[in-house]
């Protein structure tokens, strides 16, 4: 029983013993009050029955001297005794004309001489077990009688008395209901201004058990006050412990993925920030840029490691010169002597390769004797991969190596893309006609148990073409504008897909989606009308993704967590610092990027970040999955540092 049901439990139960005791004592006093008035009435009575009698006594008295004149017997004889029958008669008359309900005649040695009952009226709107259970037993009234007759008890009727006894019972309950219920809304006025704080407090204790941490306002109440107070000094200290762990985690990031020398990201996360630049359909095409530095062996020898590190240096900070001020540019070091540059514009890779050298040549610390920089480029690159990509640069290297200027750039620009409208329309007609269909891509625990299938949505765009993967058509449909119908178009397929085999299943959704106007309402309507499989359904979005507004995802997150959906973030692991305030917002899992983990086996600094951003993890409360496991070596790895299911070529058919 809460503790609010029992305060009322406990107040009702006051209520009922105070208002019982109250009517009870009430009813009491006014039993006791009649008593003494009924027994005072009595007594009148009784001196009343004497007087008449002595008056009717009187008149018997002078009939008797009359008749002894004429020599007949009276009432008394000579010796002045009481004339028993004439008494008797008269106290006969008496009690029925006062209407007494018992007339008792004793004489002088307290012998009941007569006794003369009436049969007791009964009480009019009293009901009987009222009148059986308060019955009123005044002390009867006591008279002497004249002439040495004895004495006459008297008891008039309790009828009346009955009845007001009653309506005064009454009054008196409906009193007490009255101010019971007045009691009652005084009580409940102010329980519910303290049941307010209270439920923020637990509201807070299970946000802390959830491993969310959230402050609440310090109520007016000082021991509650005190209570939250505390409360909210260790929300915040647990808020900056795992801050502090979020911050040595990052740093571990930037060990495992970054150069120690240049501060630029390693070969791994360069290119999967070059495959989501070359994924973006509907964007212009992409320029790729590799710089080399042929003769870094030679370089060290004659200037030592210290100048060739500062020659580095010098190269990363005009890369990321360009990373600052082009928004979508991205830049790496490939290996020792090569480094690369993609930028998200076209017929700008020839003029970027001259600004290059012309910023290297001007950079003292690059202006080693014998340094050389060698530019190999590739203008217009849309729809290949970023292997084929950097491939594709590398030739242009190669002939820029044998060439006499050290630059070379070829042009790789395809027929004019088609307009945006024609995608808008291709994508809106395949989602009205039905043309997509879910991927399936297992995700398992270290046993082998199906966590859930990974189901990302494809679009057919020309009917009886191929089914394409989100990279070749999502951009296109944000920039159209169709994201809200796409996610939509995915919930319904996997909540039929699970209805149909009951398997668990989790679908990507867009946070700009809920932009929309109805977005929100109509996937909640779609998840309540299918209750049974959205208790099997993960719905999941890109970490860094542009966010709707906060408070309203918060608000369709709980609408969707109570119905049994499962919440996660994909394509983690880039800002170990967001982590904490996914968990505030209502996140279950997170699935750290495969970038992050290549080479977990046999890379200490991979692994001990992917270990740490684990333990961060866990401590938060979240599932820690992991993308893209293609090496068994990795993934035995991946078990072993405690992630919780991981996904990829490496992963098992799941035993379930």
């Amino acid at each position: 029983m809460t503790l609010s049901r029992r305060i009322a439990v406990l107040l009702v139960a006051v209520w009922l013993l105070a208002c019982t005791g109250a009517g009870v004592v009430h009813v009491a006093a006014l039993r006791t009050a009649f008593e003494a008035q009924l027994a005072a009435h009595n007594t009148l009575a009784a001196a009343h029955v004497a007087q008449g009698v002595e008056l009717l006594g009187a008149g018997a008295t002078a009939a008797s001297g009359a008749s002894g004149a004429s020599g007949a017997s009276g009432a008394s004889g000579p010796s002045g005794a009481t004339d028993l029958p004439a008494l008797h008669a008269a106290l006969a008359r008496l009690a029925e004309a006062g209407g007494h309900r018992s007339l008792v005649h004793r004489g002088p040695d307290g012998a009941v001489l007569r006794e003369f009952r009436a049969p007791p009226p009964r009480a009019e709107g009293a009901p009987a077990w009222f009148v059986a259970t308060l019955h009123l037993q005044p002390a009867a009234g006591r008279a002497t009688l004249p002439g040495g007759a004895g004495e006459v008890l008297v008891e008039t009727s309790t009828a009346a008395a009955h009845q007001a006894l009653w309506s005064g019972a009454l009054r008196a309950a409906l009193v007490l209901l009255v101010l019971a219920a007045l009691s009652a809304a005084l009580a409940w006025w102010t329980l519910r201004g303290w049941w307010r704080p209270l439920k923020a407090s637990v509201a807070q204790a299970q946000a802390i058990e959830q491993a969310r941490f959230v402050t609440a306002e310090e109520p007016a109440l000082p021991e509650l006050r005190e209570v939250t107070r505390a409360m909210n000094a260790m929300v915040r200290r647990l808020r900056e412990l795992f801050q502090a762990q979020a911050e040595q985690v990052a740093q571990l990031q930037q060990q495992a993925q970054t150069d120690g020398v240049s501060g630029l990201p390693l070969r791994e996360q360069f290119m999967g920030r070059l495959v989501d630049l070359l994924a973006d359909a509907g964007g212009p095409p992409v320029a790729l840029l590799i710089v080399r530095v042929p003769n870094l062996e030679r370089l060290n020898e004659r200037h030592g490691r210290e100048s060739t590190d500062r020659l580095l240096a010098a190269l990363a900070d005009v890369l990321l010169t360009y990373v600052e001020r082009v928004s979508g540019t991205c830049a790496g070091r490939l290996n020792g002597t090569d480094f690369a540059l993609g930028l998200p514009a076209a017929g700008i890779a020839l003029e970027t390769a001259q600004s290059l050298r012309g910023a290297l040549e001007a950079a003292p610390a690059a202006r080693l004797a014998g340094a050389e920089f060698l530019f190999g480029g590739v203008d217009g690159l849309r729809g290949v991969n970023a292997s084929a990509a950097l491939a594709a640069a590398d030739a242009a290297l190669a002939r820029a190596e044998a060439g006499a200027d050290g630059i070379a750039v070829d042009d790789h620009s395809d027929a004019q893309p088609v307009g945006s409208r024609a995608w808008r329309d291709q994508i809106a007609l395949a989602l009205d006609q039905g043309r997509v269909q879910l991927g399936a891509y297992p995700v398992v625990d270290a046993r082998g148990n199906l966590i859930h299938l990974e189901c990302p949505l494809r679009v057919q765009l020309h009917p009886g073409g191929e089914y394409l993967v989100a990279r070749r058509w999502l951009a296109m449909a944000a920039r159209s504008r169709l994201l809200p119908q796409v996610d939509l178009a995915a919930v319904d397929l996997a909540l039929a897909a699970i209805e149909a085999d009951g398997r668990p299943r989790c679908v990507h959704v867009t946070p700009r989606s809920f932009n929309g106007s109805d977005f929100t309402a109509r996937l909640q309507a779609r998840l309540e009308a299918a209750p049974q499989s959205a208790r099997w359904l993960s719905i999941e979005w890109t970490e860094g993704a542009h966010s709707a507004d906060t408070a309203e995802l918060r608000a369709a997150l709980a609408g969707w967590r109570h119905l049994g959906v499962t919440v996660g973030v994909e394509h983690a692991g880039a800002s170990a610092k967001a982590l904490p305030a996914l968990k505030e917002l209502g996140v279950d899992y997170v699935k750290v990027d495969s970038r992050h983990l290549r080479g977990l086996a046999d890379d200490e600094a991979v692994r001990g970040y992917a270990q740490s951003l684990v333990a961060l993890l866990h401590g938060l409360g979240l599932t820690a999955l992991a993308e893209g496991i293609d090496e068994p070596r990795d993934l035995l790895a991946a078990w072993a540092i405690g992630f919780d299911g991981a996904t990829g070529a490496a992963v098992p058919p799941p035993t379930d």
